[in-house]
């Protein structure tokens, strides 16, 4: 089976009518339809329901009992799959929808295609053969307005985006019709990616035909982080052709993804991705982390070259196909599920985390990396991995006929819901009989997980961590996000904190569950009133301090101010105590240094190496200046003499001449006076060798 029939193998099930972890426990399924054809390709999660959504052909369950064409069917129920309302809308011909989604307004944007004119539900006349139909409906499902988009030919929706300023829509399309109706371009080949921008009204704005000299279709539009889109596909078109860029073809049919700027309205890149055989890109998810993944079928063996499948091949008619780009498109890493059947990869869910749930449709056997036995015909077929890409676990869910997954989502607390359509009477996984042929069939997961925080709080005024432990036990591979930003199982709380603490518990199947706990432990003060000894000159004072809002101060000298004036050498101790009672201590060893520290060299050397050039007067800080230093040579003769100059600098000393000729080597005799920091005059005197 080649990927161009592959394209419609979830309207199988219709045309015959005319390290690995426990898998994910299911809840409840649910079976929706009437009397004869159900095909579910939306799924969309409410805050108080589920929105299933697809295409029917059960008219008389439904009220139109003369109807024997395609209609839309839009329904909600409840988180225990309990109806609360259903819609159904069509005209005189096959109308069918392909994608839902929520729009800001609070409300829904359906689309697909119709072949209707105008009556029934639909305003306006058909353009030609097939035509995009979208639809604009309230947070019930109650319809606002409607738009029909085409041209001579054929045109089909596969995909929509809001607008983020929430201005209008992005319509993804594909063509096979030139220019004419609605569509302002020729084509470039036999089919066309046709991106159609709308206001919030449904009113065409702009339209865009891309393509190559053959066949391209659109399958998914996602925006970019910077703004742009992201276009995918499949394509058989010639590189270098239409808007393509000279990517090398792979096989039969490539992956295709495409960056476009709405606001140029222009391709920025085009890439391509394949084997030697034929791969089509159903699912296209930009995820939290930014990370670009696309999705699909391949039946190619791995090959060489760039954006290249390197994954193995399993066999049969095709394998899941994962890859992984980009912001530029290249391919970073591509991944192969599968095993001796067909298995075609329809949707991937990205949690915040990085935790993937793959899911799509399946007929083959425990073989290759299927671990999952098959329960009848095809079945839906599920893939958890964990961020680093090993799989954690796989499911095949079905009854005893053809089961065939299409869309993913997740409820309020993190259980996954999976959503397609089945002819399955009730058998295996299917808890009810078919109502018809082919109906709506719903399952969702139960998370077993609660997240619960054990504190291990120290008594009071002792200053250690709070230990808040969120681990769950048997769940090696659990996941924790902290509002701190911590994201190990135990959290270590300083003394002091108050305030709410909570953590978020992910399983490997996406489940989590929320705790948090208020938290109040007693502040243990610290003090820190300087170095445990300080020693300072007797022209100097000490304040000692270290304030603190909310402390009281007991000084070992009777003292109860924040800070105290030292004057002279002693033990200083302090204790402070908080509002709770809890105390803290601190002291420090004053030592007070009663006269100055001179220093003269008792030899130098000024042979211009940079080194010991002079003989100068060194002091401490309480020596404010030289009032003067004298050299005399060993005859009482005056050589060198200077006044009222700073202690410290080398180059104000003497270095060894007298009136501009060097003095012989030997011990010459000097004598100083500085002014102390008291004002108080120190002389000295003493010797000092000249080396030579």
């Amino acid at each position: 089976m080649t990927c161009l029939n592959r394209l419609h193998i979830l309207a199988l099930l219709c045309l015959h009518c005319g390290y690995l972890h426990g898998q994910p426990p299911v809840n409840w399924d649910l079976t929706f339809g009437g009397e004869a054809y159900e095909e579910m390709n939306g799924l969309l999660v409410e805050p108080d329901g589920i929105i299933m959504a697809g295409s029917s052909k059960s008219n008389m369950t439904f009220g139109n009992p003369n109807d024997y064409t395609w209609n839309i069917l839009i329904a909600k129920v409840d988180f225990n799959g309990l109806p609360i309302w259903t819609r159904y809308y069509g005209g005189n011909a096959d109308d069918r929808l392909w994608n839902i989604i929520k729009t800001s307004d609070g409300g829904f944007l359906a689309g697909g295609f119709s072949y209707s004119g105008a009556g029934g539900d639909k305003t306006e006349p058909s353009r030609g053969d097939k035509d995009v139909w979208v639809l604009k409906l309230d947070a019930q499902g109650n319809k606002i307005w409607d738009k029909t988009f085409g041209s001579l030919y054929q045109e089909e929706l596969f995909a929509m985006q809001e607008i983020p300023d929430g201005s209008g829509y992005l319509l993804g399309c594909h063509s096979i019709s030139d220019a004419g109706g609605d569509k302002t371009e020729n084509g470039r080949g036999g089919q066309d990616f046709w991106l159609i921008c709308t206001d919030l009204q449904g009113n065409k704005r702009w339209d865009k035909t891309i393509g190559g000299n053959n066949y391209d279709q659109i399958h998914d539009i996602e925006w970019a982080s910077d703004g742009m889109l992201y276009l995918s596909g499949g394509t058989a078109s010639d590189p270098a052709s239409g808007e393509l860029g000279a990517d090398a073809a792979h096989g039969s049919l490539d992956f295709l993804l495409i960056k476009y700027n709405p606001f140029t309205r222009q391709v920025i890149w085009t890439r391509r991705y394949g084997g030697s055989g034929g791969e089509f890109a159903y699912a296209l998810t930009v995820a939290p982390d930014g990370k670009i993944w696309m999705g699909g079928g391949s039946n190619s063996e791995p090959a060489a070259g760039l954006n290249s499948k390197k994954a193995p091949f399993y066999g049969g008619n095709s394998d899941f196909w994962l890859i992984e780009v980009n912001e530029n498109g290249m391919l970073l890493n591509d991944y192969a599920f599968g095993g001796t059947g067909l298995d075609d990869l329809y949707w991937i869910d990205v949690n915040a985390l990085g935790q993937i749930v793959l899911g799509g449709v399946t007929d083959s056997g425990i073989s290759g990396n299927k671990s999952s036995a098959p329960k009848g015909g095809y079945d839906y077929w599920l893939i958890g991995l964990d961020r680093y890409m090993r799989k954690t676990w796989d499911l095949t869910l079905g009854g005893s006929d053809h089961d065939a997954l299409t869309r993913i989502a997740r409820l309020p607390t993190g259980e996954l819901l999976f959503g397609g359509h089945s002819q399955s009477n009730m058998s295996s996984d299917k808890s009810q009989n078919s109502l018809g042929v082919n109906d709506y069939w719903l399952l969702t997961t139960r998370c077993a997980r609660t997240a619960e925080i054990v504190q291990d709080v120290p008594p009071a005024c002792v200053p250690e961590d709070a230990i808040l432990d969120a681990g769950v036990q048997g769940c090696d591979i659990c996941l924790y996000e902290w509002k701190t930003g911590d994201t190990t199982a135990l959290l270590n709380v300083p003394p002091g904190a108050q305030g709410k603490f909570s953590v978020l518990v992910y399983d490997h199947y996406g489940c989590f569950d929320r705790d948090t706990v208020s938290l109040s432990t007693p502040s243990v003060p610290t003090v820190d009133i300087g170095p445990p000894d300080t020693l300072i000159q007797n022209s100097e004072t000490l304040t000692l301090s270290d304030y603190q809002p909310g402390l009281t101060y007991e000084w070992n000298t009777g003292q109860t101010s924040s800070s105290i004036l030292v004057l002279e050498d002693g033990l200083y101790a302090v204790t402070v105590t908080n509002g709770e009672g809890c105390t803290a201590s601190d002291q420090i060893l004053v030592t007070f240094e009663k006269e100055g520290k001179i220093y003269v060299p008792n030899a130098f050397l000024p042979d211009w190496d940079g080194r010991n050039e002079y003989v100068t007067v060194y002091g401490d800080r309480s020596v404010l200046k030289v009032n003067y230093f004298r050299v005399y040579d060993r005859w009482g003769g005056l050589c060198f003499e200077r006044r009222d100059f700073e202690p410290n600098v080398e180059h104000l000393g003497w270095d060894g001449r007298w009136r501009g000729k060097p003095q012989t080597a030997g011990v010459y005799v000097w004598t100083l006076s500085v002014l102390l920091a008291d004002n108080t005059e120190k002389k000295l005197n003493g010797n000092v060798l000249l080396v030579r």
